[in-house]
């Protein structure tokens, strides 16, 4: 090969080396995971977040990722774990995840950012690991180990440090957005904290255990205090329901008793009132047949009343007949009428006299013995006439009559 084609060779590959460099100064490539940021040679910055390749003189191009997503681990390569501290001044290694964007933020935001990163990506994760250092510190101060360590407040440590990382406003007041944050496991203690926490540990289940045992001795004194009042008010139900039975057959039977007791005063009310019954119909009886007798004696005694008086004023017209035949008969010198009716006026009240003596002796009980008149008997005719007389008189008519009229005989047995 000759040493003109070598130089032509030479010049081409230059020529083709400066064409290809000149074209990269002069275009840059922007993906959809990543956005750019552009500085011309006037010095001018803007941001690029669309992908696709760009004309621009010879710019500067730096390229950040969009999203990220970092993990500090005891196992990973890049990221070492997260060291907290707890209330009492014992650490332990926190491994997480964490992720965060820049895209969501504004073009002056992101400008500001480059500039404070100084074109350096690994700077901005600098800036999220220290931000978020500090704030799961100051959640790590709230706690104690052996409750986080130990599980009991372990969720409520967890939702504790999702609330400081989660949108850090410190972080976003730079453009960066922590938007996911996940802790792998419990907190891992240091030696000494993790020798503490194992005794404390012990220490813990043997007072769980005690807790434990007590609750069940508790538990099964409950239980048998339970059986003991069940056993208890099944015997005192049983007696309740024996004293229950006796007590309704003794108050059953004295309710019978009570009733029969009535049953006998009331028979025997009845029996009285019966008996006040036929007493009170004797009485009214008796005294329908008492005011039966008088109401036959006024009418007897009417009766004979209107008699007498009929025969008297037959008498007195007789005598009013023998007045005025008396001139003719005292002329004839034989008896006169009026003597006539005199004569039988005396008869018929004679007459009705006897009969009414007849009909008053038959319901008089005389005694057996009478002594009438004086001791030699020389007025006995005379007083028996009287006696006789007066009965006739009190049997036609007892008003008529006083009572001190009645002579008094003395009776001798």
């Amino acid at each position: 090969m000759s040493n003109k084609l070598i130089s032509w060779i030479i010049g081409l590959l230059v020529c083709t080396m400066g064409l290809v460099w000149l074209g990269k100064q002069m275009y840059h490539h922007t993906d959809t995971q990543n956005f750019n940021v552009v500085q011309s040679l006037t010095g001018e910055v803007t941001i690029r977040r669309d992908a696709g390749i760009w004309f621009k003189f010879f710019p500067t191009v730096w390229t950040y990722p969009k999203a990220s997503i970092e993990i500090c681990s005891v196992n990973a390569k890049e990221n070492d774990p997260f060291i907290i501290q707890f209330n009492n001044k014992s650490t332990a290694k926190l491994n997480c995840q964490i992720g965060y964007r820049l895209d969501s933020s504004t073009d002056e935001q992101l400008i500001a950012l480059h500039q404070e990163v100084e074109g350096v990506e690994e700077k901005v994760w600098f800036m999220v690991y220290t931000r978020l250092n500090t704030e799961l510190q100051k959640v790590a101060t709230q706690f104690d180990p052996s409750d986080v360590v130990g599980g009991e407040k372990f969720p409520q440590f967890e939702q504790a440090c999702s609330k400081a990382v989660l949108h850090n406003a410190d972080l976003m007041a730079h453009g960066i957005d922590v938007n996911s944050f996940t802790i792998d496991g419990k907190p891992e203690p240091d030696p000494e904290t993790k020798a503490g926490l194992d005794k404390q540990r012990d220490a813990d289940l043997a007072r769980r255990k005690a807790i434990a045992e007590k609750e069940q001795l508790e538990a099964e004194t409950i239980r048998t205090t339970a059986n003991y009042a069940r056993e208890i008010a099944e015997f005192k139900g049983k007696a309740d329901a024996e004293t229950a039975k006796l007590k309704t057959e003794a108050e059953r039977e004295k309710e019978l008793a009570t009733i029969a007791a009535q049953k006998q005063v009331e028979v025997a009310k009845l029996e009285k009132e019966k008996a006040e019954i036929e007493v009170e119909k004797q009485k009214q009886v008796a005294k329908i047949e008492a005011e039966k007798l008088l109401a036959v004696a006024e009418v007897q005694k009417q009766t004979e009343k209107e008699v007498l008086e009929a025969i008297k004023l037959k008498a007195e017209q007789k005598v009013a007949e023998a007045e005025a035949k008396k001139v003719a008969i005292e002329k004839s010198g034989a008896i006169t009428e009026l003597q006539q009716a005199q004569l039988d006026l005396e008869r018929s009240i004679a007459q009705y006299k006897w009969e009414n003596l007849g009909k008053a002796l038959a319901g008089v009980k005389l005694p057996s013995i009478m002594n009438l008149g004086g001791a030699d008997g020389k007025n006995g005719v005379n007083s028996l006439d009287q006696f006789i007389q007066l009965l006739t008189v009190q049997k036609l008519d007892p008003a008529a009559v006083p009572t001190a009229a009645v002579p008094t005989a003395p009776v001798t047995k």
